[in-house]
């Protein structure tokens, strides 16, 4: 397989977790909202928000690659970022599986006790690590290629930044409708202005981040044709990585006022949301940039 195809079949791999993660991030966000949820126990709400935590780290995780390709490797193919995505992958699947055995004891516990909870967690968990982690039991050979970057072409740098936005879109996109959803819920309209103001800001920075994700394919198109122009791939690739820096944004804010909400503590809504935006700002633009000056690589 050539470079530029073992690359591209990465990123789609990404983007197929991404689309798997969106659903639990989105109903980790909207059901503290529910009418149901405040009738739950506190060790449920406990685990709820442990849950969601895991969430917020697996998309910081699956979206770290795409920063990364983009600020360190300039969209270049090449076995040093197929080995970033694929250890990536490797990470993120463990906090994936515990995050979804959790809401499945969740969901069990309201339909049928805790002995169905212990049984639906325990179940999800091992069923989900086997299958994501099995195959790695049966590997006979590790894939050595150096770290040599390949001399890529500007028309697959603009497929890899167009599947990047693609990768990033469906967790903002998750958002936007949820955090739509909730402002017309019955629990919105008993909160605090401050953090309707909050969640409104979260909102505002999750549509923009939407806008941008989807401003490459419409200006490519629009004002390309979809021809593969140089200065459109840098265009996108900042597109993209401003899209992560409002997503950013609004995941930790969201995560202040869904804390908050849950715990009742504006305290652990400030720690968790403090957490979440050190987190991804860390994961999708400290850490890559760090990378790029270590290697010496100009800005």
């Amino acid at each position: 397989m050539t470079p530029d195809k073992r690359t591209k079949l990465a990123l789609d791999e990404s983007r197929t977790l991404m689309l798997g993660a969106q659903i639990l991030l989105g109903f980790e966000f909207q059901g503290p909202f529910q009418t149901a949820f405040s009738s739950l126990p506190l060790a449920a709400k406990l685990i709820y928000t442990m849950a969601l935590c895991l969430m917020v780290v697996v998309v910081g995780l699956l979206i770290a690659p795409s920063a990364y390709h983009r600020i360190v490797e300039r969209g270049a193919a090449g076995p040093r970022i197929d080995r970033i995505i694929t250890r990536a992958a490797e990470i993120t699947l463990a906090p994936f599986a515990t995050a979804m055995a959790l809401d499945l004891a969740i969901a069990a516990q309201v339909i049928g006790g805790m002995l169905a909870a212990v049984g639906a967690g325990i179940l999800g968990f091992v069923l989900a690590l086997g299958f994501w982690y099995g195959p790695m039991l049966f590997m006979t050979k590790k894939n050595n290629q150096g770290a040599t970057m390949h001399d890529t072409s500007t028309e697959t740098k603009i497929e890899f930044a167009m599947t990047e936005s693609r990768i990033v879109l469906p967790g903002a996109q998750a958002l936007l409708g949820i955090q739509l959803a909730i402002v017309v819920t019955q629990s919105f309209a008993a909160m605090s202005q401050l953090d309707k103001a909050l969640h409104g800001v979260a909102l505002a920075s999750i549509a923009i981040s939407t806008v941008l994700l989807m401003t490459p394919a419409a200006y490519h198109r629009i004002v390309y044709a979809g021809e593969a122009v140089p200065a459109f791939y840098d265009v996108a690739s900042r597109l993209v990585l401003a899209a992560t820096a409002f997503l950013a944004i609004g995941l930790a804010v969201e995560m202040y006022v869904v804390v908050g909400k849950i715990t009742g503590s504006p305290f652990a809504g400030i720690v968790a949301g403090a957490i979440s935006m050190m987190t991804l700002v860390g994961l999708w633009h400290v850490w890559p940039m760090f990378q790029r000056r270590r290697r010496g690589l100009q800005p």
